[in-house]
């Protein structure tokens, strides 16, 4: 039996492909990391300055759940939520040519 190692060593364009879409599932997540954490920062500080001054203010229900998973990405135009189909990297952005599924509106090329 050979290792995966040998297997990519035999096989240069099953470990550039497999590279390649590791790339993308880690860009894609460092995207939306680099998108949200500045904005996960901002409301914990908030709530951190509120809880200090003592107001305790009942945050909304989106705001509860706003992290890494939570919410959904959605269109910057019309928030339609991306399906999971819609969401894979480049492929979606280039099937739906880098247009949203629902209102048509173009999409960032950062987004990819």
């Amino acid at each position: 039996m050979t290792t995966l190692a040998g297997y990519f060593a035999e096989n240069l364009w099953a470990f550039t492909l497999s590279a390649a879409v590791l790339g993308l599932l880690v860009g894609s997540f460092l995207n939306v990391t680099i998108y949200r954490l500045p904005l996960m920062m901002e409301k914990a500080w908030r709530s951190q300055c509120q809880e200090l001054l003592g107001a305790s203010p009942s945050p909304a229900k989106s705001e509860a759940s706003f992290n890494l998973v939570t919410p959904r990405s959605r269109c910057p135009h019309c928030n339609h939520a991306i399906s999971a189909l819609e969401n894979i990297p480049v492929i979606s952005y280039l099937w739906l040519r880098g247009r949203c599924a629902a209102c048509g509106k173009p999409i960032s090329a950062r987004y990819p």
